[in-house]
């Protein structure tokens, strides 16, 4: 048995303890109350990453705010996944050092798009968190067809169908890169294997209107057809949906993933996060790619979007990233309660605080970290991964990213 103590046990977004211990092995065993324990400490349950791209993350210095997502993805997404078909060790590198950021954010669970995934599979078994992975598929730009793309992704589903760790769904990437008949295609496919979808929906306008413009349908009409309600089903942004989609979306087995840093950087709007969760929609958080892949850095923007439009705050964020979050990728509860997998965080808060999520927020730093009970993090360093093997990655993914945007 270990156990784990905290000033402050976020049992929830909504429920704090006081001065509180866990005792668990794989899963929460109990919560002992009214212990002394030290100051300027916080347990949480561990935080999710719905909707990431580990393997860009060599391009969050090219988010500069100025470009939009079409013509950011054309001047350096299309070149560097490109190069990754190429490389796939790469994916590997990139994976690892992205991880080294996204785990001492508090994460112990991220969902993940992009290619060569088993090579993320291997950066986070090494680092020793959970992955919910799908390949992005598409029936042009970086494939040669759609068939490889959706082979690709059964494959990794094969693979790792018996993992504790790994989970695999299949990746659609969004309408505008794959026919109505190949998207529904891939959802029948998800059907018959008892797997999830993750996509991007919505994320900008002129999503809608590609699908009206090209196929004559409503983005609800698109939903309806490809029967996305009917597989556990990740959306990516959703910023841009009407009123009839929104309905559409509030099921059980939809999520929809704000991602607030990226959709700032690249212009794309502020998706109204409060009416999806009025309306009954379950709404998790992403780091997507950003510039710190930090998950607290992504509940301090939506913190500052959604309070600045008089909607929702931090509690909501946290929430979202915790409850929502494993709810979605089927974990779990995503709370602090018996019984539940023992996904926990140990940090230290700078200063006593009236409200712990906020303090978390302005100074958290993680000081130990547990994935099914195995200790992930130790005072503040990731255990998997030395300091050495982060900086012969950050050289060689450094030259390549020279290799791909100087050459």
């Amino acid at each position: 048995m270990t156990e784990v103590c905290g000033r402050y046990v976020l049992v929830s977004a909504n429920e704090v303890i006081e001065n509180a211990c866990l005792v668990f092995n794989e899963n929460i065993v109990r919560v002992e109350k009214e212990k002394g324990v030290q100051d300027n400490t916080l347990v949480t349950h561990g935080l999710t990453s719905t909707h990431t791209h580990l393997g860009l993350y060599p391009l969050r210095t090219t988010l500069t705010g100025y470009t939009k997502l079409d013509e950011w993805v054309a001047r350096y997404v299309w070149r560097w996944e490109k190069l990754l078909r190429r490389e796939p060790e790469l994916s590997y590198a990139t994976a690892v050092l992205a991880l080294s950021k996204v785990v001492l954010s508090g994460v112990t669970a991220v969902a993940d798009m992009h290619f060569n995934e088993d090579k993320v599979a291997e950066a986070l078994l090494k680092v020793g968190i959970r992955g919910d992975l799908s390949v992005a598929i598409m029936s042009r730009g970086v494939y040669d067809s759609f068939e490889v793309a959706v082979g690709e992704n059964v494959e990794l589903a094969k693979k790792y169908g018996g993992s504790s760790l790994i989970k695999v769904r299949l990746g659609p990437t969004t309408p505008r890169l794959l026919s109505p008949l190949e998207f529904k295609e891939v959802v029948d496919r998800a059907k018959e294997m008892g797997i999830g979808i993750h996509t991007h929906i919505a994320e900008v306008p002129e999503d809608a209107e590609y699908v009206r413009g090209t196929y004559g349908m409503s983005m609800k009409d698109f939903i309806e057809f490809v029967d996305l309600k009917a597989v556990n089903t990740i959306i990516a942004h959703g910023v841009w949906l009407d009123s009839e989609t929104e309905l559409t979306l509030a099921h059980p087995n939809i999520t929809i993933v704000h991602c607030p840093t990226s959709n700032t950087l690249l212009r794309d709007g502020v998706a109204p996060i409060k009416r999806y969760r009025d309306k009954g929609i379950r709404v998790g958080l992403g780091i997507d790619v950003s510039l710190s892949y930090s998950i607290l850095d992504e509940i301090a923007a939506a913190t500052y979007l959604h309070l600045g439009r008089g909607d929702i705050g931090p509690r909501e964020m946290f929430d979202a990233a915790t409850a929502s979050g494993y709810q979605a990728l089927e974990i779990g509860r995503g709370t602090i309660e018996v019984g539940e997998t023992a996904d926990i965080v140990l940090w230290s808060i700078d200063e006593l605080t009236l409200d712990p999520i906020v303090g978390l927020i302005a100074s958290g730093r993680v000081i130990e970290a547990y994935v099914r009970g195995r200790k992930i993090v130790e005072e503040g360093s990731i255990l998997g991964v030395s300091g050495e093997e982060i900086g012969e990655f950050e050289k060689e993914v450094l030259r390549y990213f020279k290799k791909c945007f100087t050459a």
